[in-house]
C-alpha cells in the first residue's frame, strides 16, 4: 500500500485510541507514526515532535513524491508547534517554504493547512485583513480538494473572525453556509460551528446562549484534540460568566483554561487566560490582585506585542486605573491600546472609545469626551451589542450631566440606558447606574421616579451584597471541595501514572524466557522503584513440599537461603504461600528473628507477596529494607504488580523450556526423517550407475575370457578379432568410467550434506553449490513425480553461515512442494532462484506452479503442527522448522506468497554473514 501523507485536520479521540492500539502492535509502522504525530500535535506536542523526528529517517527510504509528501506534512506539524510556542521568527520562513513545496506537489490539503496556520500568525499579529485573506485561501483549497470537513471548519472560523468587525453581517454571510444542527457533525466541525455561534451571542450580550454554545464547543474541542481552541473557549466562558456577575464559575473556568495552557506552555493562551482573570478580579474589587495577573500576562505576551490579547489586557488595565481614579494612566493605556493593529476590530474600538471618554471626563476634558462618545455609541449600535450600548449610553449621560448639570439631556440618556438593560435576559443594571439616573430624575423634580430608581439601586446593592456573601461562602466550600478533590485527583493520578509505568515495563519482564534473566529484571526494577536492600525470590518445589531460594541478593551480594518447608510456622514466605496473601511488616509487627537468613543484616521493613498465576502458586517474592515503616499502599501495589508480571514470565519460561525440548526432539526426528529420505534417494540414484557398471563389466569380462580361449587355439588370431575385442572393451570401460564418476559425485555431495547437517558446521560456501547438491539429492523424487526443476542461480557473494541448515531448509521446501503443490496433478515445475540484494543480503526462493494456497492456509502455514494433510502422513512441522532455522540460526526472513491456482513462492532473505 503506498504511503499516504494526507490526514484529517483533527482526528477524534476514538480514532486516536484506536491508533494507539495499532501502534503498540506495530511500533515501527511509519503510516501509524505519522497519524499519531498529527493527531497528538495539540494533545501532546513533545511526543508529536519526537514521532516526527523518528519519521525523518523513514522518509529517506521512500520514492518521489511520497518522500516529499511525508516531509511536507512533518514541516506542517513543526510550523504548528512554532505557532503555538509563539516562535514567530521561525514560523514565517517555514510557512513560505511549506507553501512553495505544497504548490509544487499540487497538494491541496497541505495548501489549505498552510493557509490555516498563516491565519493564526496573522491573528497573533493583529492583522485582521490578513487573517480573513488566509482563511479564504484555506477554504478555497479545501473546497477544490473536496475536503468537506476542512471546508466546514474554515467557514466557521471565517464567520467567527468577521463577527468581531460586524456580527450582524457575519451571521448573514456565514450562518447560512453552516449546518443548523450540531448533532451528527464530527467533533472538530461541531467545535468550530458552536464556537462561531457562541461569539455571535457574546457580542450581542446574549450570555445564556453564549455560554451554552461555548460549553458545547469546549467539549467537542477536547474530543477532537483541539487543545488550543479548548483553552480559548475556557477563557471566554470565564469572561462571559464574569459579565453575568457569576464570578465563582468564571474563576473556575479560567483556572481550568489556565492549567491547560500552562501545561502546554503556549504563551498566547496563557496570556489570554491571565487577562480574563484580571477582568474578573476587577469586578470583585480586588484591584491589586488584578494588576498582578495583568503584569504576568504582559510578561507572557511579550513575544506577541500586537495581538488581540495585548489590546484586551490594556483595556482591563485601563479600567482598573479608572476605578482607582487614575485618569491620566487610564487614558495613556487606552491610547496605547488604540495604536495596536488588533484594536481596529469593531468590538475593541467600541470598548476603547467608552473607556477613553470616561478617562477624558475624569480629567475634565468634557468636550473631547462628548465628541468621542457619540462616535462610539454609533459603533456600538452598529455592532448590535446591547451591553456595549448600555455602557456607551451611560457614559453619554454622565458627559451630558457634566456639560449641563441642570438640563434634561442627561436624564434622557440615563433612561435609554435603563431601557436597553431591561431588554437583556438575566441582566440587572449596576447600582451606580440606577443611582446616577435617580439623581438626574430628582434634579428635574421627578421625585417618584427618582425614589423608585433609588429603591431599585438599594435593592440591587443589597442583593449584590447578599449574593456576594453567598458566593464567598460557596466559594470557600467549593475551594475546600476542590482542594480535597485535587488531593484525591493527585492520588489517583499518581496511581494511574504508576500503573501506566508498570504496564510499560511489564514487557521487559514478560519477554524474558530464562528464569535467571527474569529474576535479574525483577531485582533491577525493584531497586528503581522501592527502598530495598534485600530481594529474594522463592519458587515452589511441589514434589518436595518446600520453597527453594532461586534468587537472593542483599546490597549487591548474592545469598542462598536453605529450603523452607511449606508448613514452617516461623516463615512468612511459607505463610504467604499457604494463606495466599501478602504480608507487610515494619509498622509494628516484626519478623521472627529465627526466620532470618544466616549472614544477612537485620531488616526493619519487609513485604512478602505470592507469585501467583490465577489459582496456581508459583512461589513468593520478598523485598526488605533496613529502614522502618517504608512500605505503604503504593509500595505494596508496585510489588504486587511486579509479582504478577514475574509469575506470568516464569510460567512463560517454563512453557518455553518444555516447548524447546519438544521442538528439539521433533527437529531431531525431522532431521533423521529427512536424512533417511535422502539416503533412500541416494541409494536409488546409485543403483543405476552401479547396475550399468556391473552389466558392462560382466560383458567385458566374458569377452576377455573368450579372447583368452582364442589365444590358446592353434589357429592364428585374425586382426579383425582383436580389433573387435578392443572396441568392445574400450566402449565398456568408458561406460563404467562415466557411471563411476557420476556415482562418485553423488557420494561426495551426500557426504558434504551429511557432514554439514550432523555438525551444523559453519563455513564460507557458495549458495549455488548447496542448491545444486539439494537438486541432485531430490532428483529421483522429482523425476518420479514428473516435476521439472529449473535453476536460476545468479552469481552471488559467498555466505558465512551453515550450509547444512540451508540445505535442510531447501529440502523441506522442495519436499513440501512435491507433497502439496502437485497433489492431484500430473507434473509441474519447481524453480530455485538466487539473487543478490543491496545491503549485503541475498534472496533465495523456491517457487512452484502448483495448486497454490488459500489466504487462510497461507496465514497459518508456518504454525507448528498445522497441516492440510492431517492423518495422511503430514506432521505439520516441516515448514515451522524451516521458518525457525531461517529466522534464528541463519538470521534471515522466510516469507510466502500464494493464491489458489497460482502456485506458491517461498522466499528467504539472508544476510551474507549469519549471526
Amino acid at each position: 500500500m503506498p504511503f499516504r501523507a494526507a490526514l484529517e485536520l483533527f482526528p477524534s479521540q476514538a480514532a486516536l485510541e484506536a491508533g494507539e492500539q495499532r501502534l503498540r502492535a506495530a511500533p515501527q509502522d511509519p503510516q501509524l507514526q505519522l497519524f499519531m504525530a498529527w493527531a497528538l500535535r495539540q494533545r501532546d506536542m513533545p511526543r508529536a515532535l519526537a514521532l516526527a523526528e523518528a519519521l525523518e529517517a523513514h522518509a529517506a527510504t521512500l520514492a518521489e513524491p511520497e518522500r516529499r509528501g511525508l516531509r511536507l506534512r512533518l514541516q506542517l506539524l513543526r510550523a504548528e508547534a512554532a505557532l503555538l510556542y509563539a516562535q514567530l521568527e521561525q514560523l514565517e520562513p517555514l510557512l513560505a517554504a511549506i507553501r512553495a513545496e505544497a504548490l509544487a506537489l499540487g497538494d491541496l490539503g497541505a495548501q489549505a493547512d498552510a493557509a490555516w496556520l498563516a491565519q493564526g500568525l496573522a491573528a497573533l499579529r493583529g492583522d485582521f485583513a490578513g487573517e480573513q485573506r488566509e482563511l479564504l485561501a484555506a477554504a478555497a483549497a479545501a473546497e477544490q480538494a473536496g475536503d468537506t470537513l476542512r471546508l466546514l471548519i474554515f467557514r466557521a472560523e471565517l464567520g467567527r473572525s468577521a463577527a468581531f468587525q460586524d456580527n450582524l453581517k457575519s451571521e448573514q454571510d456565514w450562518g447560512p453556509l453552516l449546518p443548523a444542527e450540531l448533532a451528527g457533525l464530527p467533533p472538530a466541525a461541531r467545535a468550530a460551528v458552536a464556537d462561531f455561534r457562541g461569539v455571535l451571542a457574546a457580542l450581542r450580550a446574549d450570555y445564556e446562549a453564549c455560554i451554552a454554545s461555548f460549553g458545547a464547543a469546549f467539549e467537542a474541542a477536547l474530543e477532537s484534540g483541539q487543545l488550543r481552541r479548548a483553552i480559548a473557549l475556557a477563557s471566554n466562558l470565564g469572561f462571559n460568566y464574569g459579565n453575568m456577575a457569576d464570578y465563582e464559575t468564571a474563576l473556575s473556568w479560567l483556572q481550568r483554561g489556565l492549567e491547560l495552557a500552562r501545561a502546554a506552555g503556549w504563551p498566547s493562551l496563557v496570556g489570554g487566560c491571565l487577562m480574563h482573570v484580571g477582568e474578573v478580579l476587577r469586578h470583585l474589587g480586588q484591584l491589586d490582585a488584578a494588576r498582578e495577573a495583568l503584569q504576568e500576562a504582559q510578561q507572557v505576551l511579550r513575544p506577541l506585542p500586537h495581538g488581540r490579547n495585548q489590546a484586551v489586557r490594556l483595556n482591563v488595565l485601563a479600567r482598573i486605573e479608572l476605578e482607582s481614579g487614575r485618569y491620566a494612566e487610564a487614558l495613556a493605556a487606552y491610547e496605547e491600546m488604540a495604536a495596536l493593529p488588533s484594536a481596529a476590530a469593531a468590538d475593541l474600538r467600541v470598548i476603547a472609545g467608552i473607556g477613553r471618554a470616561r478617562a477624558l471626563l475624569g480629567l475634565g476634558r468634557v468636550a473631547e469626551a462628548a465628541t468621542g462618545i457619540q462616535q462610539t455609541l454609533s459603533r456600538a449600535r452598529a455592532q448590535f451589542n446591547r451591553n456595549y450600548e448600555i455602557e456607551a449610553l451611560w457614559a453619554q449621560a454622565d458627559i451630558a450631566l457634566a456639560l449641563d448639570p441642570h438640563g434634561p439631556a442627561a436624564l434622557g440618556w440615563y433612561e435609554q440606558a435603563l431601557a436597553q438593560a431591561a431588554t437583556l435576559p438575566a441582566y440587572r443594571p449596576q447600582a451606580a447606574l440606577l443611582e446616577a439616573a435617580s439623581a438626574a430624575q430628582a434634579a428635574q423634580g421627578r421625585f417618584e421616579r427618582a425614589y423608585a430608581l433609588a429603591h431599585e439601586a438599594s435593592a440591587n446593592r443589597q442583593r449584590h451584597f447578599s449574593e456576594e456573601a453567598t458566593r464567598r461562602m460557596t466559594g470557600l466550600r467549593a475551594q475546600h471541595q476542590m482542594e480535597r478533590a485535587r488531593v484525591e485527583h493527585e492520588h489517583l493520578r499518581r496511581n494511574h501514572e504508576l500503573l501506566l509505568h508498570l504496564s510499560s515495563i511489564s514487557q521487559e519482564i514478560t519477554t524474558e524466557l530464562q528464569a535467571e534473566r527474569i529474576f535479574e529484571a525483577l531485582e533491577r526494577l525493584v531497586h528503581t522503584m522501592l527502598d530495598a536492600q534485600s530481594v529474594a525470590i522463592y519458587t515452589l518445589d511441589e514434589a518436595a513440599g518446600q520453597l527453594v531460594c532461586s534468587f537472593g541478593m542483599e546490597s549487591g551480594q548474592a545469598f542462598v537461603d536453605p529450603p523452607i518447608a511449606l508448613d514452617s510456622p516461623n516463615s512468612y514466605c511459607a505463610r504467604a504461600l499457604r494463606e495466599r496473601r501478602e504480608f507487610v511488616l515494619g509498622a509494628g509487627e516484626l519478623a521472627d528473628p529465627h526466620s532470618e537468613v544466616p549472614g544477612t543484616r537485620a531488616m526493619l521493613s519487609m513485604m512478602f507477596v505470592p507469585l501467583r498465576l490465577s489459582e496456581r502458586m508459583l512461589g513468593v517474592m520478598t523485598v526488605q529494607s533496613v529502614r522502618a515503616a517504608v512500605y505503604g499502599e503504593r509500595e505494596q501495589l508496585i510489588l504486587r504488580m511486579l509479582c504478577s508480571y514475574g509469575a506470568i514470565a516464569l510460567e512463560n519460561a517454563r512453557a518455553y523450556q518444555r516447548l524447546g525440548a519438544l521442538q528439539q526432539q521433533l527437529m531431531a526426528q525431522e532431521k533423521l526423517a529427512a536424512l533417511g529420505a535422502m539416503v533412500a534417494g541416494v541409494a536409488h540414484e546409485l543403483n543405476t550407475p552401479i547396475g550399468n557398471s556391473l552389466l558392462v563389466a560382466s560383458t567385458v569380462l566374458a569377452a576377455t575370457h573368450a579372447l583368452a580361449e582364442r589365444v590358446e587355439q592353434p589357429q592364428p588370431m585374425r586382426r579383425a578379432e582383436l580389433q573387435a575385442y578392443l572396441q568392445q572393451a574400450g566402449e565398456g570401460l568408458a561406460v563404467i568410467e562415466r557411471s563411476m564418476q557420476g556415482a562418485g559425485a553423488l557420494v561426495s555431495s551426500f557426504k558434504q550434506v551429511a557432514v554439514d547437517r550432523s555438525a551444523e558446521q559453519r563455513r564460507r560456501f557458495r549458495v549455488a553449490e548447496v542448491c545444486e547438491q539439494c537438486a541432485q539429492t531430490l532428483g529421483v523424487a522429482l523425476r518420479q513425480a514428473g516435476v521439472g526443476l529449473q535453476l536460476q542461480l545468479e552469481t552471488a557473494p559467498q555466505l558465512d553461515a551453515y550450509p547444512g541448515a540451508l540445505g535442510q531448509v531447501l529440502v523441506i521446501l522442495m519436499s513440501n512442494a512435491l507433497t502439496h503443490a502437485f497433489a492431484g496433478r500430473s507434473g509441474g515445475t519447481l524453480t530455485l532462484e538466487l539473487h543478490a540484494l543491496a545491503g549485503e543480503r541475498i534472496s533465495l526462493s523456491v517457487a512452484d506452479d502448483g495448486v497454490g494456497m488459500s489466504e487462510a492456509v497461507r496465514r497459518r502455514v508456518f504454525e507448528p503442527f498445522f497441516t492440510t494433510r492431517f492423518g495422511q502422513g503430514g506432521s505439520g512441522l516441516g515448514l515451522s522448522i524451516a521458518h525457525n532455522i531461517v529466522e534464528s540460526l541463519l538470521g534471515g526472513h522466510l516469507s510466502v506468497s500464494s493464491a489458489p491456482g497460482q502456485g506458491s513462492r517461498f522466499t528467504m532473505e539472508l544476510p551474507l554473514r549469519a549471526p
